[in-house]
Formats: C-alpha cells, sequence, structure tokens
C-alpha cells in the first residue's frame, strides 16, 4: 500500500487548451489554432504537478485515453461563444474547446460514479474549472447555456465571501481560520468576466442537490454571484475568478487592473487552490506505461511565446498550438538524461 501512495507524489494533470485568443492571432499569426496561457502551467507546477496540454477538437477517444494516463484536468478560462446564437453573429471565431470539455466532463462523471459503485476510494477522476473552464462544468452539468446570466463586466481583484458551510466541503475542510478572514478582507481572486452563474441559476437548472457554492460576490450592479463550487459527491471544483493570475501575471505595458493580487498575501491565498487541487489529484493512481511515453506528452516539449511585450496582451507567456499539433515520437535527449531508477509520479 505504501508503495502505490507513493506513485503519485508527483501528479501529471493536464491542461485543456482553449481556442485561439484574436489578439495572439493578430500578434504571432493565423496560423495558430489553440493556446494555453503560461500561468496555469506555473501555477500547477508551484504545487507541484506535472503538465501536460490537451489538445481541442479531437474525437472522444482521445480524451478517454488521455484520462486514463493522467490524474486530473483543468479547464482554463478564455473567450469563447458557448450558443449558436452567438456563434451565428461571430462566424470568424472558433469554439471547438466547449465540446472538448463537454467530452472531459461527461467522462469524468463516468469514472467517478463507476469509482462511487465500486467502492473505489481512489479511483476516482479531479476536475477543476477556472473562469469560463467553471461555467463549462455546469453548463455541461445542466445541459443547458442559459445557465449563465449577464453580468457587469468585470476587471479587478476582489475579496470573496464564504458561505456559511464552506468547511463542510471537500476544498476548504482543513482551511484555517485565519486563511478563511483573510480571503474575506483581502483582494486576491483576479476577476476577469461578463457572465455569471448565480445560486438561483443552480436551482433553477436543479443543479443545487448535487452542486454547492462555497464562496460568492457581487458586481457592481450588486447582482451576486458564485465565485467558487464543487460537487457533493465527486472531486470537480470551480472558480469564477483567475488563482494562477496572482503570482503569475503581473502584466508590464497593459494596464494591470487585478495589481492588488500580486501581494505576498494575495499570491499566497491563490495558491492554495493550486495546491489542494494537485493534492487532490495525488490520490489518482493513473499512471503513462512508461517515463518515455510521459515525456513525449509533457508541456516542456513546446516553448512558451513573450506575448507580454505587447502592449494588447492579457497574459507575459503563451504556448501556441497549430491545429495538427500532436506529441512528439520521441524525447531521446530527455529519455538519455532521465535517472532510470525514477519512475515516481509516472
Amino acid at each position: 500500500m505504501a508503495e502505490n501512495a507513493s506513485l503519485n507524489d508527483t501528479p501529471t494533470i493536464g491542461v485543456l487548451c482553449i481556442d485561439i485568443a484574436t489578439r495572439l492571432q493578430h500578434n504571432f499569426g493565423r496560423k495558430y489554432y489553440s493556446y494555453i496561457a503560461a500561468s496555469y502551467v506555473k501555477y500547477l507546477e508551484a504545487s507541484g504537478a506535472h503538465v501536460v496540454p490537451i489538445w481541442i477538437g479531437r474525437e472522444r477517444a482521445y480524451y478517454e485515453t488521455m484520462m486514463g494516463q493522467i490524474n486530473g484536468i483543468l479547464l482554463p478560462g478564455g473567450a469563447v461563444f458557448i450558443d449558436e446564437a452567438d456563434w451565428q453573429t461571430r462566424p470568424d471565431l472558433t469554439s471547438d474547446c466547449v465540446r472538448s470539455a463537454e467530452h472531459i466532463y461527461q467522462l469524468a462523471m463516468d469514472r467517478n460514479q463507476r469509482a462511487r459503485r465500486q467502492d473505489d476510494a481512489d479511483g476516482y477522476f479531479p476536475v477543476w474549472g477556472t473562469c469560463l473552464g467553471f461555467q463549462l462544468l455546469l453548463v455541461h452539468a445542466a445541459e443547458e447555456p442559459k445557465i449563465r446570466t449577464d453580468c457587469q463586466p468585470m476587471r479587478q481583484a476582489m475579496p470573496i465571501k464564504l458561505t456559511e458551510d464552506y468547511h463542510e466541503s471537500k476544498l476548504f475542510e482543513n482551511l484555517g481560520e485565519s486563511a478563511a478572514r483573510e480571503m474575506e478582507n483581502h483582494p486576491f481572486a483576479c476577476h476577469q468576466h461578463r457572465y455569471c452563474i448565480t445560486k438561483e441559476s443552480l436551482e433553477t437548472c436543479g443543479l443545487a442537490k448535487d452542486w454547492h457554492p462555497l464562496a460568492t460576490q457581487k458586481d457592481s450592479a450588486g447582482l451576486e454571484f458564485i465565485t467558487i463550487v464543487e460537487h457533493r459527491r465527486f472531486p470537480i471544483f470551480g472558480c469564477q475568478f483567475h488563482p494562477e493570475r496572482a503570482a503569475f501575471e503581473q502584466l508590464i505595458t497593459s494596464k494591470d487592473l487585478c495589481h492588488l493580487a500580486h501581494s505576498y498575501p494575495g499570491i499566497q491565498l491563490s495558491q492554495i487552490f493550486s495546491s489542494r487541487f494537485v493534492d487532490i489529484c495525488r490520490r489518482n493512481r493513473n499512471r503513462f506505461d512508461s517515463p518515455k511515453v510521459k515525456l513525449r506528452h509533457l508541456i516542456w516539449n513546446w516553448q512558451p511565446v513573450f506575448s507580454g511585450q505587447f502592449g494588447d496582451s492579457n497574459w507575459l507567456q503563451c504556448y501556441l498550438f497549430e491545429k495538427d499539433v500532436d506529441y512528439p515520437e520521441d524525447s531521446k535527449d530527455a529519455v538519455q538524461s532521465l535517472d532510470a531508477t525514477t519512475t515516481g509520479g509516472l
């Protein structure tokens, strides 16, 4: 048992790509199809994970295969359109990540339900959604895009208001009173969105029984919306804000409206979410067949671009991918430098 417990001291977590942002196409060329902000990668690595990019626009079998090898998935933020009415108004934009996130959500639910039926505490599959990813989790849970509601556009760092029963959650069950108070008083949560999900919409869409709101906030018009949520039975979590931005997106050439989150307490509070999620992923026992196979999939096979040099950039660094991207066939140099005795977390 001890040997099994040590396998995922370094869990491997997938980060879903997002349809390419128009500003990235403008600055780096239209050949790129998807991207991952490097801040998500650094955020997970800072809590002890290895990261694998998960492609969008693939068949369901691809996601099923990947989810049998990695220990969890993060669905990141981004600006895409979810329903057909939006697509008709902006036919130049794609939303392949929406369908990909749907596959991931459904497969994760299948795995978690099967693990629960079989009383297999280690067989579950964790998923985290940030901003758009948070909304996609609940859109696919409700099977209804209208679970989202318009809210006042916001680009700022704010505190959160924890619900009275937040301590009854998996995410916050051991959160100290000091950290809880600081979350409610320090503007650490970077908000960048114009849609929200409310407690009322959870009720209307029949999700309140399965989804537990842990914190809320209000927009400038006084609309209360959910900022943190978790599934009541399975290791699936989401937040409307961007915890990865506190430590890893100190913008230089564009105005940084979330600058208050870059403080020492802001970074400490934001990293709690990554640390909790990575630790939950450690309980999943998936692994790649060999170190060589794992090396082929790691994000380190690609190099991020310096996007922060442009005045309209929302990110300091991004990984850019073309549509036909795939994991390399071999990583010989990396394999040769790997200590043959090191297999933990594979």
